[in-house]
């Protein structure tokens, strides 16, 4: 459905979808690392604003600048996240805005779990992406159990899906993001990113996710060094624009997050001080 995921973008090079991201803010993309190589193709884009990437409603802007995370480990894809810097800021429509960053650590909290993304819908070589949108219901997996399945997991990941299996994210799905609600609100944060995973829907092989949770200061110092930090969910009442906040279409925002404020608000003080 148009505009039921403003948030997910396609990243592109020679007119092919490779890997998803989300928008986090007008200026930043936020993606997995393992999509890129750290030098940037000339060809490279970012393309949103409609479900169907086929459709005259996309959009396409070319990125300025790419950050991988200086500990991304392509072996075990320990802190596979990246931003992306781009060349002009997105104009936030029905069809296009950001999605917010989680708050609460705590996986109990969340639920209400999605995954989108033009990847393959089975696994293998000769793999065909789609030109269109599709969603899956998620599972969240507690870290004590995907960690019996999944050996190699860290505390920077997260796994969704089921054990019988069947629900997953696939190749193309990749840098894309697990968003999750809490609650009784129907505000939309993303979760995780999708990462690795032993083939699609595996019995006992759940998808795996880089937890966002774990780098909010690493996104707000990349952003701030750039000159366009990123503002959080919670400081809208003390910027020049409040369109950084997130939700999807028609939907309530959930009650403001004190600690969150207080938190963020000690990150940017202690930043300006060291600046």
């Amino acid at each position: 459905m148009s505009g039921e995921f403003p948030w997910q973008v396609s990243i592109q090079t020679k007119e092919k979808h490779f890997c998803s991201g989300s928008i986090i803010s007008s200026w930043w993309i936020l993606s997995a690392a393992h999509c890129f190589t750290n030098e940037l193709p000339p060809d490279l884009y970012v393309a949103f604003g409609a479900a169907d990437l086929e459709s005259h409603q996309v959009e396409k802007k070319k990125l300025d600048r790419l950050i991988l995370h200086e500990h991304f480990d392509s072996a075990n894809m320990d802190n596979n996240i990246a931003l992306v810097l781009l060349d002009s800021p997105i104009e936030f429509s029905e069809q296009k805005m950001p999605i917010c960053l989680p708050f609460i650590h705590d996986l109990q909290t969340w639920k209400g779990c999605w995954v989108a993304g033009w990847g393959a819908t089975v696994a293998g070589d000769k793999m065909k992406l789609t030109k269109r949108l599709k969603k899956m219901e998620m599972k969240l997996i507690s870290k004590k159990q995907c960690s019996e399945w999944l050996p190699a997991l860290t505390e920077n990941m997260l796994c969704a899906g089921s054990a019988e299996g069947g629900k997953d994210a696939c190749q193309g799905d990749r840098g894309g993001p697990l968003v999750c609600t809490y609650g009784d609100v129907m505000k939309w944060f993303a979760l995780g990113i999708v990462s690795w995973g032993e083939g699609c829907g595996e019995k006992q092989h759940p998808g795996t996710y880089t937890f966002i949770f774990n780098y909010l200061e690493w996104i707000q110092a990349e952003t701030a060094r750039e000159g366009k930090p990123f503002i959080p969910q919670g400081l809208d009442n003390i910027t020049i624009s409040k369109r950084l906040l997130s939700s999807a279409r028609k939907q309530p925002a959930p009650p403001a997050s004190s600690l969150l404020l207080f938190f963020y608000v000690t990150i940017l003080l202690v930043m300006i001080f060291k600046s």
